[in-house]
């Protein structure tokens, strides 16, 4: 055999190895890509269903993601399903598409903060004034710390179905009160111990009675 047949044989047999272990390689970066992507969607998944929650138990009236973010969400899923079904799907997109879900769970994350204080806030601020005059004072501050952990953590349908409910129950429990202005003006003094003898108005006293509180009602210098 000639030195050239040796040679073109040898490079036949090398560029079919070498398409063997590019096939292999790129089955493997494939099958790397759709398990992160797996993982990216159900993320995302749980982030949009999260934002759904919220919107429709009220904590939330307006649209939790900006326009841009939207556009570019939806991008990066169309990319990745072209990528599937091409069986052309890289890492690289798929951690693009991880990169807007992060932002969009970011996003959800500061409306969070603001908009479960505002939702839970009236009916936190009750309890910490007339909790302890209520039939279950033990169980109405238990109310007022499980919405102060609710708020204060990362939002998932679990907090925003216990926040629903804790606030929905506290609601209860300061609706027996009947509070007014002047009683809540009278209760917030109690609370932080400014009030006197003199904000014992007739209004006031009916209210104590109605709602057997007298006994409960102790005057110190």
């Amino acid at each position: 055999m000639l030195l050239t047949d040796t040679i073109k044989n040898s490079t036949s047999a090398i560029k079919k190895r070498r398409a063997t272990i590019e096939s292999k390689q790129h089955a493997e970066t494939y099958a790397k890509a759709l398990a992160q992507l797996a993982q990216t969607t159900e993320s995302i998944r749980g982030t949009l269903d999260c934002a759904a929650v919220m919107k429709e138990s009220g904590i939330v009236d307006t649209p939790l993601m900006d326009e841009a973010t939207r556009s570019d969400l939806l991008t990066c899923i169309n990319d990745c399903g072209n990528g599937v079904s091409e069986m052309k799907l890289t890492l690289e997109a798929v951690r693009l598409l991880k990169s807007k879900g992060d932002a969009v769970a970011t996003q959800i994350k500061i409306v969070w903060r603001d908009a479960s204080v505002k939702y839970s806030d009236g009916s936190k601020g009750y309890l910490s004034m007339i909790g302890g005059l209520s039939s279950d004072p033990k169980r109405a501050k238990e109310l007022a710390d499980n919405i102060t952990k609710t708020v204060s953590g990362d939002p998932s349908i679990k907090a925003v179905k216990s926040l629903v409910a804790d606030v929905a129950e506290a609601k209860k429990i300061t609706d027996e009160f009947s509070l007014n202005p002047e009683i809540e003006d009278f209760l917030k003094k109690v609370s932080s111990q400014r009030a006197t003898v003199f904000d014992l108005t007739p209004n006031i006293l009916t209210w104590l009675k109605e709602k057997n509180l007298t006994s409960k009602l102790k005057i110190r210098f």
